[in-house]
């Protein structure tokens, strides 16, 4: 209630008691004061109560002129819209609106500092300072997508180049040569990879000596061509002198489809590379080939549909800790297992159950389980996150029956988080808006999986109740070195961040210890390893 409003009220109560007052003193001095008497004393009681009135009604207005537009001045820096505010109400207001301007401008000065910092540090991770070409983090982000893309039918092609001993020519030679080497290389693939894309696909340099080519939905006949003609195109730098190796380099190309795995596919191409390595030819190229999916669309149809009736489906659980050993919360992550015991982990069940439009029986399964979990454990407080696809979310029927299953465990459901694979902040309203006000009914917290830059709208996050943000495994993996030193101090600006607005920052699995050590000492709790569970 504002100050305006309850003045408004005071006013009425005021006018209540004055008439209460006037008819009660007339009744108990009816028979003592004379009528004229009495008339001057009902006067004295409504000229009293009009100046009562009209002192509220002054301190009303001069509220609505001075203060309610500063209230609201701050409410608004309080979503995030900072603005000065021309002094246009009583001067008595006039000091106060002065302060707060000023700190409000020193506030926005310090954020506007603070997000500029991020994103310098975020270009810094994104963009390989010596070729200007995509860092590792923005090429894996890329490949994960198209691997998760339900609709990408089409085959994607994925090509590495593997610099011959750039480390020995960058000694034998100096940095400088070393590093024309590497501009030349990343100039002549990012020209051609144009002839494969009209959009130029993603090129980028994964590390010091390995750069990549990543092209959506390409035939692998076309992609065959392309590579040799690289490979003969990259040869003519060798006979320009830029290296004293045999060869300049060593590629290898591979197709991959969606729902395979980003460890599958690097794996199969590195491979292919080691495989050529022992070779005496000034170049050499190697084809790696696609071992393909051992389960077809029809058969992950069946066997999802099975495993959810016979409840043959499980969770595998990660505890996510702190720096002090606490667990923040329990990363479950759906298993199933099919009649001959084998068992298929989340990034083999989840891409095919969006393919065969069983994603929103596979996650509401999950969210069951989940809650089953919590019940039996109620004792231990135990905090469990799923994951549920932007698709369910669209599902009214699976909104309805998660609502049922929050609604079946009571206040244990506070317990529960939401997590969403958001393609960028855009999306959100589309995606959590159906779900925001059910899921904060019940207490659920809501958080964004796979996020690879700092927030952009922080207000629009507060607006659909998100709680915490999970690091995507890119920005999360290979911390260590000097090398990694920006994307540590982002991440470290990032935790600064998440802890001043509320919203707390996350890691999933740590790709090894060293990692899980940097990410808790900086304030971000993570996962060590997914311990398999059966419920």
């Amino acid at each position: 209630m504002s100050l305006g409003s309850a003045t408004q009220r005071a006013a009425g109560v005021v006018a209540a008691g004055f008439a209460l007052a006037a008819v009660a003193t007339a009744t108990l001095l009816h028979g003592t004061l004379t009528q004229q008497q009495l008339g001057w004393l009902l006067v004295i009681h409504a000229v009293a109560a009009g100046a009562t009135l009209a002192g509220l009604s002054v301190v009303s207005r001069w509220w609505r002129r001075g203060g309610e537009p500063l209230m609201a001045q701050l409410d608004a820096a309080g979503q995030g819209r900072i603005a000065e505010r021309a002094q246009d109400g009583p001067v008595e207001w006039a000091a106060m609106s002065r302060t707060i301007n000023v700190a409000l401008t020193r506030i926005k000065a310090q954020l506007d500092d603070r997000d500029q910092r991020l994103g310098e540090l975020h270009a810094e991770i994104s963009v390989d300072p010596v070729t200007g070409l995509a860092a590792r983090a923005q090429f894996m982000d890329r490949l994960a997508a198209l691997l998760h893309d339900p609709d990408t039918e089409a085959t994607g092609g994925l090509v590495l180049l593997r610099v011959d001993d750039l480390a020995g020519l960058n000694q034998r030679a100096g940095r400088e040569r070393a590093d024309e080497l590497l501009k030349q290389v990343a100039t002549l693939m990012r020209t051609r990879a144009l002839r494969l894309d009209a959009a130029g696909g993603t090129v980028a340099r994964l590390n010091g000596a390995d750069f990549a080519v990543l092209v959506p939905r390409v035939a692998p006949d076309a992609l065959d061509g392309w590579t040799r003609e690289l490979a003969e195109a990259l040869h003519g730098l060798k006979q320009r002198e830029l290296t004293d190796r045999p060869r300049v380099g060593l590629l290898a190309a591979s197709a991959f489809h969606g729902g395979e795995t980003i460890a599958a596919v690097m794996s199969r191409v590195d491979r292919g590379l080691q495989a050529g390595e022992g070779g005496d030819a000034a170049w050499m190229m190697v084809r790696a080939t696609r071992t393909g999916p051992t389960v077809s669309l029809a058969q992950w149809r069946s066997l999802i549909d099975e495993a959810l009736l016979t409840g043959r489906v499980s969770l595998a659980l990660a505890p996510v800790r702190a720096a002090d050993g606490a667990t923040a919360q329990l990363l479950a992550d759906v298993q199933l297992e099919n009649a001959d015991g084998r068992r298929f982990g989340a990034e083999e069940v989840l891409p095919a159950a969006l393919r065969t439009a069983r994603i929103a029986d596979v996650d509401l399964r999950l969210a069951e389980l989940a809650l089953a979990r919590i019940a039996g454990h109620a004792e231990a407080y135990e905090k469990v996150a799923i994951r549920v696809s932007p698709r369910s979310a669209e599902r009214p029927t699976f909104v309805t029956r998660l609502d049922e299953a929050l609604a079946g465990v009571g206040a244990l459901a506070s317990r529960l988080s939401v997590e969403f694979d958001i393609d960028g902040e855009r999306q959100l309203h589309s995606v959590l808006g159906p779900l925001t006000a059910m899921l904060q009914r019940h207490g659920v917290r809501i958080g964004i999986r796979r996020v690879t830059a700092p927030p952009e709208d922080l207000a629009l996050l507060r607006r659909l109740g998100v709680n915490y943000l999970r690091l995507g495994a890119n920005l999360s993996s290979g911390l260590a070195g000097d090398a990694s030193a920006g994307k540590r101090r982002l991440l470290q600006l990032m935790a600064e961040l998440g802890a001043s607005e509320k919203l707390r920052v996350l890691a999933a699995e740590a790709a090894t210890p060293a990692d899980a050590q940097l990410l808790r000492s900086v304030g971000i709790p993570c996962a060590d390893a997914v311990q398999p569970i059966t419920e």
